[in-house]
């Protein structure tokens, strides 16, 4: 037994595609979900009609273009979101210009003769005595400042760069308490005399009077 009007819905389904895909197109989704109900259309035109397809595929086809649309949105919103926290940090950096920071000496520092090192150390807990070793470039101890028995708190001191001399130095704060000893990381109160904003979306670099140049992320503190 023939069916002849199978043929004459496939040709029909063939006939409206691009109708279908047009109207598609002019609903105002994404392109994404237009290309993804223009291929749905296509597929229900085109089917046996003595072989539908199962509703629940097509239920399934709709979660999959809700979960692909949910991750696009995700990305934009993290994109978006990472290029205002670039346009926040350059704003916050160029602000520090002509203020004082306390930054975290965790690389090495270039001394001027004649510059005086304004010194930090935040000790969690008290100190018998307490040091502050001086490395030079090869590695040596180049010299040792001695900070004596110190509270919790904030300590402060002062390095004179006559006494080191021109040169590139390491600091590393020894304490020790009973038997016990440990050390702490050193911080250095600098004036920001420019920001160095890299075009490749590197680490913005803060130029501080006497120090070169620090990352931001080094800086602890706005003291004034």
């Amino acid at each position: 037994m023939s069916l002849p009007h199978v043929n004459t819905v496939s040709q029909y389904s063939h006939g409206s595609t691009d109708n279908n895909r047009q109207q598609v197109a002019g609903n105002g989704m994404n392109p994404t979900s237009n290309e993804f109900l223009t291929m749905m259309v296509a597929q229900i035109q085109n089917q046996n009609p003595l072989e539908p397809a199962d509703g629940t595929q097509y239920l399934s086809q709709l979660g999959m273009m809700s979960a692909v649309e949910s991750l696009e949105g995700v990305k934009t919103g993290m994109m978006n979101m990472n290029i205002g926290i670039t346009n926040l940090e350059m704003l916050q950096a160029t602000n520090l210009v002509g203020k004082k920071v306390l930054m975290e000496a965790n690389q090495e520092v270039d001394v001027s003769e004649g510059q005086v090192i304004d010194g930090r150390v935040q000790f969690d807990q008290p100190a018998d005595t307490a040091k502050v070793m001086v490395y030079g470039e090869d590695g040596n101890v180049v010299d040792e400042i001695k900070l004596g028995p110190q509270a919790t708190g904030m300590a402060e001191f002062k390095i004179d760069g006559d006494k080191l001399g021109k040169g590139t130095y390491t600091f590393e704060v020894v304490a020790e308490q009973g038997d016990s000893a440990w050390t702490q990381k050193m911080m250095i109160a600098a004036d920001v005399e420019s920001v160095n904003i890299p075009s490749d979306g590197g680490t913005i670099m803060l130029s501080l009077k006497g120090l070169g140049k620090m990352s931001m992320f080094d800086m602890r503190e706005i003291t004034a």
